[in-house]
């Protein structure tokens, strides 16, 4: 019998074993992680009440949620007055009114991703609530799009839509002083819409409305519409309107920074590019880089530690008079006067086309002060590093005397070791520059020309943009047609952008809401080039005007109803 009892109470002791391991196994997971957002279950008054006499309405969601910056992400059109008081309660949220609602107005409360889900904060979109202070809903729309004016993509800030009826523009600039009749706001795409609202013809003007006032700043980026579009039951993407934004340059030229480099050597660096600048000083020399916005000036006196410059360019509306004294690094112990006091005084000559960084199909050295006197019948000895033969190449200085090109016959790939002798370049002090010499490997580069035709009736710039658009080259077509050729450029895809330069200054000019100037527009050549090395590369491009490609209706978030149309009024 003990034997039996001790057999059970072992069988019993493996029996809770088994349990309690099945027990750790079969813990609940909890389920898939929420990753929807809220839904509305009904409102109080109901969504498109008429007659609506209430000072609050309740969005009642099917779960709790949170308000994430309700003042500046919910848009109400039109705009009050007096802002509304919004809170959650319960599983919903709460709009207090605090404004004298006018009569017979449809009034629309556009939640922009101002609701979340309470537990993983899940972003409902967009959500709209509306209501009628009469017997009627508005039920017509507007639609379109705002693309940047430079390169045409969605603008990476938000921007509210203002719409302002026919009969309430007393002027063109009315978005400067007055309050719109209605407001939106464009999603991440660009794309917007005003639902319900009254018939009639409007002018749109987009903002990057940074102090939300509704108003026009001076430097916030605008786009404007000059005629008035009707606004109709239904829209489809053949009529939407597209509004093209851009940022005003309303800087003014100054001089950010002047100061000694060194002795004799003055910097002085302008807020713009200069376009035709003037130095009044006593005897000196300058030179502007190549974004024209660093000018460099040498005084023939190489000792000079004090002067006055008078700098002025008259289309810029520049003139300053600088005043300068060289201060002298201040001593310092041995060891931290080397490396803290003792200035970074750039070599007399550099080569701009050391190591592996081929630079262009020509050598190119540069200089720390302008060359006035190269010796005649000067060389470089270039010498192919595998088999020791050199080769003598002529050395031409350009116009600014701060830099030279060594015409040498190179290969890609090939290492090279080049020598220039001493004594063979002077500069303004009269300096002769010692012997330097140093290794390289230069690169293979394509060319790529363009014959272009011009229907555009006005002088064009044509950019060549990389991947990233950023524009690598540019030339300018002034007559009926052209032919371009750029050069030097390494082996990768391009595109061509060809802008309208209906001003003439020979760049791209953005738009001013106070002047009513659109920004220029451009032109994109319709393929991607693919440019190798050693590559000549020829195509032929006749620019002008594009219909628009319709816009597709279906990537836009345009709300409930999506899909109506808009018809462009030009009367």
């Amino acid at each position: 019998m003990p034997k039996l009892w001790c057999c059970l109470n072992i069988l019993f002791f493996f029996a809770i074993l088994l349990v309690s391991s099945c027990a750790k196994q079969g813990y609940p997971s909890g389920g898939p992680k929420d990753t929807e957002a809220p839904k509305s279950v009904g409102c109080k008054p109901q969504n498109e009440t008429r007659n609506f006499d209430r000072k609050q309405f309740y969005v009642e969601f099917d779960e709790y949620v949170v308000l994430k910056d309700a003042d500046n992400n919910v848009l109400v059109s039109p705009p009050l007055k007096n802002k509304a008081e919004y809170s959650t309660k319960g599983h919903g949220v709460q709009v207090k009114i605090k404004d004298t609602l006018q009569e017979n107005t449809t009034y629309l409360f556009q939640f922009k991703e101002a609701i979340a889900d309470y537990n993983e904060g899940n972003v409902l979109p967009s959500f709209e609530y509306v209501f009628s202070t009469g017997d009627a809903m508005d039920t017509m729309m507007l639609a379109g799009r705002v693309l940047g004016a430079r390169d045409g993509k969605p603008w990476k800030e938000t921007l509210t839509v203002m719409a302002y009826r026919q009969e309430n523009c007393p002027t063109d600039t009315m978005a400067l002083s007055q309050q719109p009749d209605l407001v939106t706001r464009c999603d991440k795409d660009g794309w917007f819409a005003f639902h319900y609202i009254p018939g009639g013809r409007y002018r749109l003007v987009a903002l990057e409305d940074k102090d939300r006032n509704l108003r026009v700043g001076n430097s916030e980026a605008v786009a404007f519409d000059t005629s008035f579009l009707a606004a109709v039951d239904s829209v489809d993407s053949s009529a939407m309107v597209t509004l093209r934004v851009s940022a005003p340059d309303r800087r003014q030229q100054r001089v950010l920074k002047s100061e000694f480099a060194e002795r004799g050597i003055i910097r002085i660096v302008t807020l713009l590019p200069m376009q035709t600048p003037q130095v009044a000083g006593e005897d000196v020399v300058w030179r502007l880089n190549e974004r024209r916005d660093t000018m460099t000036v040498w005084c023939i006196n190489e000792k000079c530690d004090s002067t006055v410059l008078v700098v002025s360019d008259s289309p810029m509306e520049l003139r300053d008079t600088i005043k300068l004294r060289y201060r002298a690094p201040q001593r310092a112990s041995s060891r931290r006067r080397q490396r803290e006091t003792t200035p970074n005084k750039e070599p007399d000559i550099r080569p701009l086309c050391q190591g592996s960084n081929g630079f262009y199909d020509d050598l190119r050295l540069a200089f720390r002060v302008p060359v006035t006197t190269l010796r005649d019948s000067a060389m470089a000895e270039v010498m192919l590093v595998k088999d020791s033969s050199v080769q003598r190449c002529p050395i031409t200085l350009d116009s600014s005397g701060l830099v030279a090109r060594v015409e040498a016959s190179l290969v890609s790939g090939k290492q090279y070791k080049m020598t220039l002798r001493d004594s063979l370049f002077t500069d303004i002090y009269g300096h002769s520059y010692d012997s330097l010499s140093f290794n390289l490997t230069p690169k293979d580069y394509g060319t790529l020309t363009v014959h272009v035709t011009n229907t555009m009736g006005c002088q064009l710039v044509v950019e060549v943009l990389d991947s990233k658009d950023t524009v690598l080259q540019s030339q300018i077509v002034e007559g009926a047609s052209g032919t371009l050729r750029f050069v030097h450029l390494p082996a990768a895809e391009y595109r061509l952008r060809a802008v309208v330069d209906r001003d003439g200054d020979g760049r791209w000019t953005t738009g001013d809401y106070l002047q009513q100037r659109q920004p220029e527009s451009f032109i994109l050549y319709g393929k991607t080039l693919q440019l190798r090395e050693k590559w000549e590369m020829e195509e032929r491009w006749t620019v002008e005007e594009v219909e628009e490609t319709k816009m597709d209706t279906d990537s836009g978030a345009h709300g409930a109803k999506r899909g109506r149309r808009g018809v462009k009024d030009n009367q």
